[in-house]
């Protein structure tokens, strides 16, 4: 198939939506479809590239030949399809979302290289301006049309009064990018959330199938009131992919066979953010070092964020290190070299990608949010209740008890299995042909 995967997040930094939005790019492209990576980048001329540039579409260079910037988009632009790079000159701070409108010009060139590189289906990974502007260029082509929820749970916690004028000011603003409202649906305690809530629900009202990869997820996206919604985990992409920062070898041979002497290694990896729970979890690693003997517990943070001081702060004295943002290999590496991976968001993700990048490595994950079960209820560990002192207790119980965290990792190398990338993308082949059924309709 000849595949538009579109991302309106930045490619410059691997979150765990990037990261999966890479991975299934890599998977189609491996098993012999054309896939054309859409998605914004910074500053400088969008261009082009690959597949559209014999046909007079784009540049026959890399995307980001000009300015050195770019440079996902040049290890990209080789494979198969090859990458729509589309500029961004301005990004929001703090959340780090490039800003593109769907603008007649930009719908006009989405148009133009769908035609030429004779895009067959359309496939979103998020709902922002560049995203509307692919559904409009999809629509007119008659092509079907595919959205992957990465996360319908979002949260931003502020005083009501502040929260409801920054829901009006969301609104507001996505209106103005993508040129259509999200709905006023009640779908979150704090306005602030079902205004995000409801930017991800309009967008899954303008495509044609909605894959969730999780079911808890999916459950909730078809109680809101969309239709067409399949249940397809994420996986990773196995072995060398363009760009260092973008490869993933795990070693499913590396997992402890026997108890580990100590200290208990715990890595944990995410973006430093108050709905990754970081501080709940720093505080926890704290009391549990102190019912521990010296040296009994070691914790490595990896990834960077706003809450990165304050962290620091509360981990002082404790067994922690803070590693900050790594490559996807390094990260990889460290899990690998731990014995177990912490995962502390509650009512948050959907289907962490550190999940199966845990799995991959052999490693089993201390976890809080019992929703979270593709891979965690057969290798994972529940701390309960998801509390600092709950997590405390866990890390202490699995300190004094590591024959627990090696059956647990036993139990990860065959859990990985569930995320296998030949699976999965038979998988998302039957959700285009349900697509494509659902468009034929229109």
């Amino acid at each position: 198939m000849r595949i538009a995967l579109v991302c309106d997040y930045s490619l410059d930094y691997l979150g765990g939506a990037q990261s999966a939005f890479l991975d299934q790019a890599r998977i189609l492209r491996e098993r012999g479809h054309s896939v054309t990576i859409v998605a914004p980048v910074r500053g400088g001329r969008g261009r082009g590239a690959g597949a559209g540039a014999e046909s007079g579409v784009g540049a026959a260079a890399g995307a980001g030949a000009e300015n050195g910037a770019e440079s996902w988009a040049d290890a990209w632009a080789q494979g198969d399809g090859g990458v729509v790079a589309v500029p961004a000159r301005v990004t929001l701070a703090g959340v780090d979302l490039p800003v593109v409108r769907n603008s007649t010009k930009l719908r006009a060139r989405l148009l133009e290289e769908f035609r030429v590189r004779g895009i067959e289906v359309v496939h979103l990974h998020s709902e922002f301006g560049l995203s509307a502007a692919a559904v409009a260029a999809a629509r007119e082509l008659g092509l079907p049309i595919v959205q992957t929820v990465h996360t319908f749970f979002w949260q931003a916690p502020m005083p009501r009064a502040a929260g409801v004028i920054a829901a009006a000011g969301v609104r507001g603003f996505t209106r103005w990018l993508r040129g259509f409202p999200a709905g006023h649906e009640s779908l979150a305690v704090r306005p602030l959330d079902s205004a995000l809530r409801n930017v991800t629900l309009s967008m899954g009202q303008h495509v044609d199938a909605v894959v969730s990869p999780s079911v808890h997820q999916g459950e909730r996206l078809s109680a809101a009131g969309l239709a067409h919604v399949h249940a397809v985990p994420n996986a990773i992409a196995l072995g060398d992919e363009p760009g260092e920062a973008l490869a993933a070898v795990p070693d499913l041979s590396d997992s402890p066979a026997d108890a580990p002497a100590p200290p208990l290694r715990i890595v944990w990896v995410g973006r430093l953010v108050p709905e990754k729970r970081l501080l709940e979890f720093v505080d926890a690693v704290a009391a549990a070092a102190l019912r521990l003997a010296p040296g009994a517990l070691d914790v490595e943070i990896i990834g960077d964020g706003p809450l990165r001081a304050e962290a620091e702060q509360r981990a002082a004295g404790a067994p922690v290190r803070f590693a900050g943002r790594l490559a996807r290999n390094d990260v990889s590496a460290a899990m690998r070299r731990a014995d177990l991976v912490a995962l502390t968001s509650y009512g948050f993700d959907n289907q962490p990608m550190t999940v199966i990048e845990a799995l991959h490595a052999g490693r089993s994950v201390l976890y809080v949010d019992p929703a979270l079960t593709e891979g965690l209820e057969a290798a994972g560990i529940l701390a309960s209740p998801h509390t600092s002192a709950g997590m405390a207790d866990a890390i202490v119980h699995l300190a004094e008890h590591p024959n627990e965290v090696v059956d647990a990792s036993a139990r990860a190398v065959l859990a990985a299995r569930e995320f296998d990338p030949e699976v999965v993308s038979e998988r998302m082949l039957g959700v285009y042909a349900a697509a494509a059924e659902v468009a034929a309709k229109r």
